[in-house]
């Protein structure tokens, strides 16, 4: 596949291409070329324009490339899996994301591993199990994502085109790992890893501005680590800045470099508005106002942009939102204005619906985002309101997981927020509620220490599968025998 940047005519002039070619009675290596070809230009044209419907005809020429190809059916398979988790990102499709982990595992089972072609066909497999993770919560397919993608990346010369891409994931998949465990290993070797891709891609690589991005991620990651449990630091601190301003920079950085239009620019404004807002609230911390307000300006702006070219379906559409609605809350704790308050409320509001189905992961922190912003307005209401969808989240994350430790690792994110819950309904006389709420809290817990946590059970083999389901039954009927 390639990446490269092309005129946005190409769509069209590999359809001619292609049509010739046809009505000439070529062969299936020069069909499977100009399918190949069309799906690129599609592609491209995608991410410079952002309409889906290029990213349909991208599929479409993937898959008759895959039907025709007759020597190298493997790269077809792993071409398609590559564009369908391109769509996947924009709609949030499960079919989608199955079918894309179907070919990606087709291409990569075709190939002898720790050959170069296996540790590319592995690289695309991992952003399959990477959109698992993220619509589900399931920190094995996280762990199995770093594994593969590490062993993929040893597989590699450093001097390979892909060699940057694998590094540059495998160092948000280490962080995504750390924000769930917080080992501080993880968070290093990600701050490493980014490093090591930007400094290694090829100038001329299309995804460069991703690579910039990542590592202002990691170090974004790495800066508000020093903070833990959200202790903010209070007005005079001396606070280093250097990870935060070297996020910023690498973030505009990547808006530079990157030769994408839209779908590649709302990633990248909207982290960049993230790492803005951050800056806004050190340097008003700082005592600086009128440079915190340049910043926050800048953040919002950019923020709203982002969300304003993010399909509604996205995945990624609730943790923009979530981050325009804490840039946005940022604003209102400075001016008070009644605006600037609702602004804030809606935006999170939105980022928890938008993330039940798609990513409940992106729930849980706009939820929680809400309710400890709520407790300080004494909008109790609110508070009940995001805590309705902190519940349906977490509850949901909690079911994913077919390890303990991963369901540990997603209560210790939730249960502090139960707090926030019970003493809202205990302030405004709802000490019935507020016991329940408490009650609800706790049961999650009794249910992880007697084992009757229900798993999902689509990934077991059907005989286990079978017997897991029967076992259920009695013990729901067991249960309810027992009132």
């Amino acid at each position: 596949m390639d990446d490269g940047t092309d005129d946005v005519a190409g769509p069209e002039q590999a359809e001619r291409a292609l049509r010739s070619a046809e009505a000439a009675g070529a062969g299936s290596e020069v069909l499977t070329r100009l399918l190949v070809e069309l799906g690129d230009a599609y592609r491209r044209r995608f991410w410079d324009l952002g309409d889906i419907a290029d990213l349909d005809q991208a599929v479409a020429g993937y898959r008759r490339a895959l039907d025709t190809d007759r020597v190298d059916p493997a790269a077809r398979a792993n071409d398609l899996a590559v564009v369908l988790t391109d769509r996947y990102d924009v709609t949030g499709e499960p079919g989608d994301l199955s079918a894309a982990m179907t070919a990606a595992g087709t291409a990569l089972a075709a190939a002898p591993e720790g050959s170069v072609a296996w540790a590319r066909y592995a690289a695309t497999s991992v952003l399959c199990l990477w959109d698992r993770y993220d619509a589900t919560g399931s920190l094995d397919d996280l762990d199995a994502a770093i594994g593969l993608g590490t062993r993929a990346l040893a597989a590699l010369p450093r001097e390979d085109r892909a060699w940057a891409r694998i590094c540059s994931n495998v160092a948000m998949l280490r962080m995504d790992r750390y924000e769930r465990h917080g080992a501080e290993d993880d968070l290093q070797e990600a701050v490493g890893h980014a490093r090591l891709a930007a400094a290694h891609a090829y100038e001329d690589d299309p995804e460069l501005g991703g690579w910039y991005n990542n590592l202002g991620s990691a170090l974004l990651t790495r800066f508000g680590a020093r903070f833990p449990d959200d202790a903010m630091p209070q007005p005079g601190d001396c606070v280093d800045l250097r990870d935060l301003e070297a996020a910023v920079a690498a973030y505009r950085k990547a808006i530079e470099v990157s030769p994408w239009g839209v779908a590649g620019r709302a990633t990248f404004l909207a982290n960049l508005g993230n790492a803005l807002s951050d800056l806004g609230e050190m340097r008003r911390l700082g005592g600086q106002p009128e440079r915190s307000r340049s910043a926050l300006r800048e953040a919002v702006d950019f923020l709203a942009e982002a969300v304003s070219l993010t399909p509604a379906t996205a995945p990624y559409r609730a943790s923009r939102l979530n981050v325009l609605g804490e840039a946005w809350r940022i604003v209102s704790e400075d001016t008070g204005a009644p605006g600037d308050v609702a602004a804030a409320r809606d935006a999170l509001r939105e980022a928890c619906g938008a993330g039940l189905l798609v990513a409940p992961e992106m729930t849980v922190a706009a939820a929680g985002n809400w309710m400890r912003w709520a407790v300080r307005r004494s909008a109790w209401d609110e508070v009940g309101e995001a805590d309705g969808y902190l519940l349906r989240a977490a509850e949901a994350l909690h079911r994913a997981q077919s390890l303990r430790r991963h369901r540990e690792a997603w209560l210790v994110a939730s249960r502090g927020l139960v707090q926030e819950s019970v003493y809202a309904l205990a302030v405004t006389g709802r000490a019935a509620d507020a016991a329940v709420r408490l009650e609800r809290g706790r049961a999650v817990l009794l249910s992880e220490e007697l084992g009757l946590v229900r798993v999902s059970s689509d990934r077991l083999p059907r005989p286990l599968r079978r017997r897991y389901a029967q076992a259920l039954g009695r013990l729901d009927a067991a249960l309810r025998k027992i009132g």
